[in-house]
């Protein structure tokens, strides 16, 4: 390998660990891509792009609308990257006004992009390393603004186009996409392959999303029909989709236990306070933070030592932040379960286990009687199989010689 070989691969290797990484979570505080909490409690989603990505706006908005998205169509017919009228599309973003807030961006541009560029007073023809550089820079704008936005971005790549000529241009554009779409940590969604035929050429026809074959391009080669557009589109509902499941679940963090137990568990977490007014509770969440902390202690304790001889043993006793302290003593006035209280717990398979309550208070003689869910009947009969005793004359008693008979 030649060293201009090796300084090209070392550059792209640190400028791959330099890049911000595909999750949002190093702008954010959330792990998953999309914001567990718009500001609306609805998600908005712009739609950037040139007048193939037009044909997505109907398909998107119908099938997103389910999921409490709304769709706003701002592509423009014959606005690319390669404009050379001073119209850029991150100038566009960028004038949004701030009222305009939006969570997801689905960008897909690039349709009318096979021209050339004029560069200060000279023109650039595609493909060329000064027009790749000028394309690449837009690129990196219109992420940027979108970025500044703190919009969760979904760039969809160009379909395959016929010709040979409008084929190898288009995969030049998807590869400058993809590259820095990747490296500016926003989700690169591919749509080459959903457009060819059994041999990876371009086809007008194929199957739409239910697997019918279908018109999927028009007669211009370029863009798409309905189906074709509702093809595309399913790509990017997919994926937002997935995210949008991850971003609930960040959302709705479940407590351990069925809605009975999480339902106790959520009464028995905040100190006690008259009435239930917002008031109220603020007054009692402020009681936690008077409670002062107590410092870890130490103390000694008279204990058999190592020959059996009685020795000192120093126990020591962690700091307790007041907060606890505040809990416990809150706790004490707080009325206690009743005794055998049974909550149900769904289990697969359409099998339910009844767990029950027992207090802490001693001398309870029927916490004697407590045993372990392992060991309870519907425990042992419903989840491990295992056959009950039976009692002898029953029906399910086979024993022989029969009891009493």
């Amino acid at each position: 390998m030649h060293a201009r070989e090796v300084l090209a691969a070392l550059l792209t290797a640190l400028a791959l660990a330099a890049a911000p990484g595909p999750a949002r979570a190093a702008e954010s505080n959330y792990a998953s891509y999309i914001t567990p909490f718009p500001a609306t409690d609805r998600y908005r989603l712009y739609l950037f792009g040139d007048s193939l990505a037009a044909g997505l706006a109907p398909p998107l908005t119908a099938d997103l609308a389910p999921q409490s998205i709304e769709v706003i169509n701002k592509t423009a017919p014959g606005l690319g990257l390669a404009r050379s009228d001073g119209t850029e599309w991150d100038k566009l973003i960028d004038t949004l006004p701030p009222s305009e807030s939006f969570q997801i961006a689905v960008v897909m541009i690039g349709a009318d992009d096979r021209a050339a560029m004029k560069l200060a007073k000279q023109w650039a023809a595609p493909g060329t390393p000064v027009w790749q550089q000028e394309y690449t820079r837009r690129i990196d704008a219109v992420l940027k603004a979108l970025r500044g936005r703190k919009a969760a971005i979904y760039w969809l790549g160009l379909p395959i186009m016929r010709g040979p000529l409008a084929t190898a241009s288009v995969k030049n554009l998807n590869g400058l996409f993809l590259e820095r779409v990747q490296l500016n940590g926003a989700k690169y969604l591919e749509s080459w392959n959903s457009f060819v035929d059994a041999d990876g050429a371009y086809a007008d026809f194929g199957p739409d999303v239910t697997g019918v074959v279908k018109q999927l391009r028009l007669q211009d080669g370029v863009h798409t029909t309905i189906a074709g557009s509702q093809k595309l589109a399913s790509l990017i509902e997919r994926e937002i989709g997935h995210d949008l499941a991850i971003a609930k679940r960040e959302r709705d963090v479940p407590l351990a236990g069925d809605e009975g137990e999480q339902q106790n568990v959520r009464d028995a977490s905040l100190p006690r306070a008259e009435g239930s007014s917002a008031a109220a509770i603020g007054s009692a969440l402020k009681s936690v933070k008077k409670v002062k902390d107590y410092p870890a202690d130490d103390g000694s304790i008279v204990a058999p030592g190592a020959d059996g001889a009685p020795a000192n043993i120093t126990i020591v006793r962690p700091p307790i932040p007041g907060a606890v302290v505040a809990q416990i003593l809150s706790s004490r006035n707080a009325p206690q379960q009743e005794l055998g209280h049974t909550m149900p717990t769904d289990l697969k398979g359409g099998f339910t286990v009844l767990s029950s309550i027992a207090t802490s208070l001693e001398g309870n003689a029927k916490l004697k009687q407590h045993i372990p869910l392992t060991e309870n009947p519907f425990y042992k009969l419903l989840i491990r199989g295992d056959g009950l005793p039976p009692r002898p004359g029953r029906v399910d008693d086979f024993s022989w010689p029969r009891a009493g008979g």
